[in-house]
């Protein structure tokens, strides 16, 4: 236990306490976005299920920068300067070291939901129960997990630039296709059945269920859980190979 909590301990000053970029993207931008859309770019009165719904996307989206900008990066970089490799040699493994960024990530996430759900309560005067708050925030923890996972897979890329742009062509189609950034009515409708297959649409959804007193579908949780399975076991894997190669780098 004591490795581990050193381990909580040093990346949490490394990834957190000295990294305003990574607090900046995932955190402070959403909300710049939130209060843009509900706010600024708005005529008239905004209904108060807009400005629910609209926190839940940009909740969604914060952990999808999160996790496809912020941790892929981090993971690349450490793997580079061969602290992945250090940890192979440990006695506890990299478990301990995946788990500590995956744990710091989920922070941020829930960081996310206490500024974007003060700036919903105090700008918008949204009105929620104890209960909602809290079930939105469990929801956003576990609905992050997809976008993590798959932040850790397209960390396996060797080069810089090379992982920026698959971050970028990733994340930002992804965040229109499923509607964080508009509704989803408003995209053609060819485009729609593919952005209603994304993981960040699912979780919006459940989101949007809890907050609005919405009847929530099955098939979201499910495409969550179906999302997970398939995005583990393909970091699984990777990870496994990286490991077997001893360089820790998969070329592209």
């Amino acid at each position: 236990m004591k490795p581990f909590l050193a381990q909580l301990r040093f990346d949490g000053r490394r990834l957190i306490l000295r990294n305003f970029s990574f607090q900046f993207f995932s955190i402070l931008m959403p909300a710049g976005f939130y209060l843009l859309f509900t706010k600024v770019m708005v005529s008239g009165s905004v209904s108060a299920s807009f400005n629910v719904n609209y926190m839940a996307s940009m909740i969604v989206y914060s952990g999808t920068i999160n996790a496809l900008f912020g941790i892929a990066a981090i993971l690349m970089r450490d793997r580079e300067q061969g602290l992945l490799q250090w940890y192979q040699l440990t006695p506890t493994g990299v478990q301990p070291y995946y788990l500590s960024v995956g744990i710091w990530s989920m922070v941020m996430n829930g960081l996310a939901v206490v500024v974007l759900g003060a700036l919903a309560v105090g700008v918008n005067q949204v009105s929620l129960t104890v209960g909602q708050w809290l079930a939105i925030a469990g929801i956003a923890l576990i609905g992050q997990l997809p976008t993590l996972l798959l932040g850790v897979l397209i960390s396996f890329i060797n080069r810089a630039e090379t992982l920026s742009v698959v971050s970028n062509l990733i994340t930002f189609p992804m965040a229109i296709l499923s509607g964080l950034w508009w509704p989803m009515s408003m995209l053609p409708n060819w485009v729609q059945p593919i952005g209603k297959l994304m993981p960040t649409y699912f979780v919006n959804n459940w989101l949007g269920a809890v907050a609005t007193h919405a009847t929530l579908k099955s098939t979201t949780v499910i495409g969550v859980g179906v999302w997970v399975a398939c995005l583990l076991a393909l970091v699984i894997g990777g990870t496994r190979q990286l490991l077997k190669r001893g360089d820790g780098v998969v070329k592209a």
